[in-house]
């Protein structure tokens, strides 16, 4: 409960969007990977890691009270992390700009750039124009393993986290009874997130989130896409969305499974890959 405390008021010191529940999803998760910095007996950082067998860790969560920056705790941290997680194959994270030159300097390399787009409560979302359909839990084994080779892992548990706090953010769509696309969500301090989105085309992912956010109206979004897609950032952009900062996808050892992200409209986030 303390570590908890502690996540909160950092992340509330950094401006994040992440929950108590979100706290909870990963400290209950990453448990080996899950570190806390104190200095002077002080409580001052932490760090959450997600392992996923025989692929690949996910560093997140990388948070040091302002109070005690230029210290070397961010550092300190990443090297318990590195240690506990580099026997366990590739790591990989998403940096903010601010931490990018730390983690080059740890080894880690650049991936891709993911740009996070925000849209504030705007009137006259349009509806969705293609049947999609409410994504059951009873779906969510053949939802994670067509995740597999977009993601890169089997994280049937993120899924799981996901569809179980905000249901109303899963959809799918479906054609000749085999699903070709999806979307989860959750709810934040700030905004709401819907990701991950995966489809086979930009319209079917435009169709999914439409779905998506027409279930929460009056509420403000964001969502976190790899540049790369000028096609999708352009879309966004036509459904009111606006850059609000970038993030950069890193790895440290070999990259052997990056996924799909052609596929991967949107990310889960920084701290879930």
């Amino acid at each position: 409960m303390a570590d908890i405390l502690l996540g909160m008021r950092l992340k509330e010191l950094a401006h994040w969007n992440q929950l108590k529940m979100d706290w909870e999803f990963l400290i209950r998760s990453g448990t080996a990977g899950n570190f806390v910095a104190s200095y002077k007996g002080k409580e001052a950082g932490t760090l959450t890691t997600l392992f996923y067998p025989e692929r690949f860790s996910w560093i997140g969560m990388v948070l040091v009270d302002p109070a005690f920056r230029g210290l070397g705790i961010g550092r300190t941290l990443l090297a318990e992390a590195i240690k506990e997680a580099e026997n366990k194959g590739t790591i990989r994270l998403d940096a903010t700009a601010q931490g990018q030159k730390l983690y080059e300097t740890l080894g880690f390399e650049t991936e891709r750039e993911i740009i996070r787009m925000q849209r504030p409560n705007l009137p006259g979302l349009p509806r969705p124009e293609s049947k999609l359909e409410p994504l059951t839990p009873e779906m969510l084994p053949q939802v994670a393993m067509l995740e597999i080779p977009v993601f890169g892992a089997d994280r049937q548990l993120v899924l799981k986290y996901l569809l179980e706090n905000a249901p109303v953010y899963a959809w799918y769509t479906h054609q000749k009874g085999e699903i070709t696309g999806y979307c989860f969500g959750r709810s934040g301090h700030h905004f709401e997130q819907i990701g991950p989105i995966v489809a086979q085309h930009p319209e079917d992912a435009r169709q999914l989130l439409l779905a998506a956010m027409g279930t929460a109206p009056g509420k403000s979004f964001i969502i976190d896409s790899g540049i790369h897609n000028k096609t999708w950032l352009d879309i966004l952009q036509t459904l009111g969305f606006t850059p609000q900062r970038t993030f950069i996808r890193m790895y440290r050892g070999q990259l052997l499974y990056p996924g799909e992200p052609g596929r991967q409209y949107a990310i889960a986030g920084p701290e879930l890959g």
